[in-house]
């Protein structure tokens, strides 16, 4: 499992995408704040490390980065994708090839997987998986109505398209 999470994390920092004047690459992070095991129970922080470069001649100033962190609610017949966390600062990045780094605030994604639970002597209960689990980001830098560049996750490039 923890392998599998290292090289999708490795694979989303790669996904840099140019969708104009600008490149955003971006790294998403994880904390584990606690997991009970036995009772399949995971609480964990999520944030974005995004680096926005300019390889314009001309500074970027006043333009808008708005973020999105998704989350799969995992509620038994209501398998949604939605928006869990997003937000936009106005930010500056200088020109020719410099860079601005930023990081998003940390957003709590908490979750049970299915699993049981003794009820009595012999028998056990069936507890359905339930909380919102981290699904993936969006990212983009805009100026007015003209997107300068955009970067998402692999899993969050179906919904939006």
């Amino acid at each position: 499992m923890h392998t599998r999470l290292a090289i999708l994390c490795s694979l989303l920092f790669v996904s840099a995408a140019s969708a104009g004047s600008v490149d955003i690459a971006v790294k998403p992070e994880v904390q584990k704040k606690s997991a009970d095991i036995a009772k399949e129970e995971y609480v964990s922080s999520h944030w974005l490390r995004v680096r926005i470069t300019n390889y314009t001649s001309v500074k970027l100033e006043g333009v808008t980065l708005k973020w999105a962190l998704y989350a799969a609610n995992l509620r038994r017949g209501s398998d949604t994708i939605a928006v869990e966390k997003s937000g936009e600062m106005k930010i500056t990045v200088d020109s020719n090839g410099r860079y601005l780094d930023i990081e998003t605030p940390k957003v709590a994604f908490d979750f049970v997987r299915t699993h049981s639970e003794r009820s009595g002597r012999r028998s056990y209960k069936l507890v359905e998986e339930s909380g919102k689990k981290y699904h993936g980001f969006h990212v983009q830098v805009i100026s007015g109505n003209e997107i300068l560049g955009q970067a998402f996750s692999e899993s969050v490039h179906k919904l939006i398209k």
